[in-house]
């Protein structure tokens, strides 16, 4: 068997971080839940840069804080 073990775009058994509803393969949040974000915020966590990893624990801060997602500002 291949190193992939199921097809590109499947949903994983991960629920979204905020909505809880089934999210495809590699994505921070579902469809519904990014559409939410600001455009900064998708920019700022769409870089593969040094600051990706930081970027994805502001999210996560600030969705395990029950703020709006309509909300978050990407500071670092």
């Amino acid at each position: 068997m291949t190193g992939q073990s199921r097809p590109r775009g499947a949903h994983t058994a991960t629920p979204c971080r905020s909505c809880r509803t089934p999210k495809p393969a590699r994505w921070y949040l579902c469809g519904a839940c990014w559409a939410a974000l600001p455009t900064a915020a998708r920019r700022a966590l769409n870089l593969r840069d040094g600051k990706a990893l930081t970027h994805l624990r502001e999210l996560h801060a600030h969705v395990d804080a029950g703020q709006p997602l309509e909300e978050l500002e990407i500071t670092a």
